[in-house]
């Protein structure tokens, strides 16, 4: 069974056969046509073959109920629905007297049937989910790592996250960590630390040095280029390389990882774990040229010489959102992207003085606590939201204070002082509450007669930011190809028809977390190979046989009422560096954190 070894699974890809209830794995007949022993191409191939089962089965049986539960197999479902409609015809036809409002309920259950029937077909069959995989945004199926965790297989549980999400690294330290607000441990005590379960699968797996190889079995078509190296794009460029395509990823900076690289402070999230999240990818034959801007350096016109079939543009927010009244940096005024960039390139600023940062997301904490680091005397937050509704993790916000940063909620300025060209401070008015426009902008409304000064030496403004597509053609048209996951075709001025454009991530959603722009992206991969490619009838004939192997349900105890916490840096030696904080699990406290699991998806 060497195609289980947990090397093979990181060379090759997670196979279900790990957990399987089948004894001899491989050998049974029901592994013949199994879909869990496929490679991480069929793999991935089925999973498009089966979207493409799901839309056809749809529209099939929007012509008639039950003709796409037939075409997708599912027999029994598809003469349930079959037979309904000549049942409803038939019952209003033999009591037909003339209309009255009996023969109405009947025809509207007509259409009714006619629309459930849809519904059905077009979902597929129903998989049951536990709520902490229904919460992640990339779907990963956390009981199951969690599980391999318990069980200290920490290699084969990367393979697993892998399958899903090429950020291990990251989302094992910076995740919103959704999945432990639906934890069902909520119910009697504190939720497992799943965040840090995955990070120490990941710096465990990582540390065994192997890496993925090349899809070899693969023709190496299409080719397609993809324009940014930020999470969207390097997590599109992993699953079309794990599909066996040429990927060349583009960017204007010269490292790869976009934000991840470069706006994410290193005391969060260290340069070494993102090498070794990108290492993963690019193992897999994904080429990189970097310090290449698409449009200076490169034309469209030249990228369909070089053969490319498809280009992805997943440019991300790389313009800062200015407020009104700010100024220039020679005046005090700094964008928290730009300034946490300059940090991670090693050019700092030299803050000599108090620093006002004006925002309530998670980058306003990392420019706060940054200024902090960099020997600033006096730090403050001011945000319109509340601290409950502020969009920063309340973690973060919790070490802030603790680093000594002051928080101003419900805070809006009104406007900025300036003394011999230089920014002094601003007035501010306290904000009642928040409202949303059309367009979902934040609104503050204030509080009259409640103005008050904030001494500033500089301002930091990290009130969000914004794609800059400027590189790209006029764009003539722009089609939907998943909605769901935002992923759009374009057709741009002057482009000719041998070369196909599409756009995701950040720059046709909006700014989004890590993790939902590395499912985006891997959505986006699969969407365009679908079209891009020939459909791939050899993984037809598999089935999903997997059945996950039984576990004995054991009562609750006390001790598994306390979660664990992983080592900490003190806050006291925090201040003048970029230490890793959060030092993550030891061994014996990652095996009893996955211990206390309720293992729900042994119910479903």
């Amino acid at each position: 069974m060497d195609f289980i070894e947990p090397g093979n699974l990181i060379r090759f890809g997670y196979k279900d056969c790990v957990l399987c209830e089948v004894d001899q794995k491989g050998k049974e007949k029901r592994c013949e046509d199994c879909s869990g022993r496929l490679d991480q191409r069929d793999r991935l191939l089925y999973e498009i073959r089966r979207e493409r089962v799901r839309r056809n089965a749809g529209l099939m049986s929007l012509v008639y109920p039950g003709l796409g539960h037939l075409y997708s197999e599912r027999y029994a479902s598809g003469l349930f629905w079959a037979s309904l409609i000549p049942l409803t015809l038939g019952l209003a036809l033999n009591v037909w007297k003339g209309v009255d409002a009996g023969h109405l309920a009947l025809l509207f259950a007509f259409g009714l049937v006619w629309w459930f029937a849809w519904l059905d077909a077009r979902h597929g069959v129903w998989e049951d989910a536990t709520p902490c995989e229904s919460a992640c945004p990339a779907g990963l199926r956390v009981a199951d790592y969690i599980a391999l965790v318990r069980e200290n297989k920490p290699l084969e549980a990367l393979a697993l996250i892998h399958d899903r999400l090429p950020f291990a690294a990251f989302c094992g330290r910076g995740c919103l960590r959704r999945c432990e607000r639906e934890c069902a441990r909520n119910e009697f005590s504190a939720p497992i630390s799943i965040m840090e379960l995955k990070r120490y699968a990941a710096d465990q797996g990582y540390a065994a040095r192997i890496l993925p190889d090349v899809v070899s079995d693969a023709p190496g078509e299409p080719r397609v280029a993809v324009v940014g190296a930020g999470p969207a794009g390097l997590s599109a460029a992993d699953t079309l390389a794990r599909l066996g395509c040429y990927v060349v990823v583009f960017d204007s900076r010269e490292e790869l990882g976009g934000m991840l690289r470069y706006g994410v402070p290193e005391y969060r999230f260290p340069v070494e774990a993102l090498r070794n999240d990108i290492d993963h990818i690019f193992a897999r034959g994904v080429v990189f040229r970097g310090g290449v801007e698409i449009g200076r350096d490169i034309s469209i016109h030249d990228l369909e010489k070089d053969g490319y079939d498809a280009v992805l543009v997943a440019a991300g927010g790389s313009v800062a959102v200015k407020i009104e009244g700010s100024g220039t940096e020679e005046q005090g005024f700094l964008d928290a992207r730009s300034f946490l960039e300059n940090v991670r390139r090693g050019r700092p600023v030299d803050l000599k003085g108090s620093v006002l940062v004006i925002g309530g997301g998670g980058v306003a904490i990392d420019a706060a606590r940054t200024a902090l680091r960099l020997g600033a005397p006096e730090v403050t937050i001011a945000c319109f939201e509340s601290l409950e509704e502020a969009p920063a993790q309340f973690r973060e916000i919790e070490d802030a204070v603790a680093e000594g940063v002051k928080l101003l909620c419900s805070t809006a300025v009104k406007r900025f002082i300036q003394k011999d060209g230089r920014v002094s401070g601003c007035e501010a008015l306290r904000v009642a509450r928040i409202k949303r426009d059309q367009e979902k902008a934040i609104i503050p409304v204030t509080v009259p007669g409640t103005e008050f000064g904030i001494q500033a030496d500089f301002v930091i403004v990290a009130v969000g930011s914004e794609a800059d597509l400027g590189f790209l053609p006029p764009v003539l048209s722009k089609s939907v190809v998943d909605r769901k996951n935002h992923v759009y075709g374009l057709c741009l001025k002057g482009a000719g028809d041998k070369i196909k454009f599409y756009m995701f991530g950040d720059c046709a959603s909006g700014s989004r977390t890590v993790v939902e722009a590395s499912a985006f992206g891997r959505a986006a991969a699969l969407s365009i190979f679908s079209r891009l490619c020939a459909k791939d009838d050899k993984v037809a004939r598999f089935k999903d046989n997997y059945r996950r192997r039984r576990e004995p349900h054991e009562p609750d105890r006390p001790e598994w009422r306390v979660r664990r916490a992983g080592v900490r840096l003190p806050v006291e030696s925090r201040h003048g560096n970029f230490k890793e904080i959060n030092k993550g699990f030891t061994r014996e406290c990652a095996l009893e954190e996955a211990r206390r699991c309720a293992r729900c998806n042994l119910s479903l």
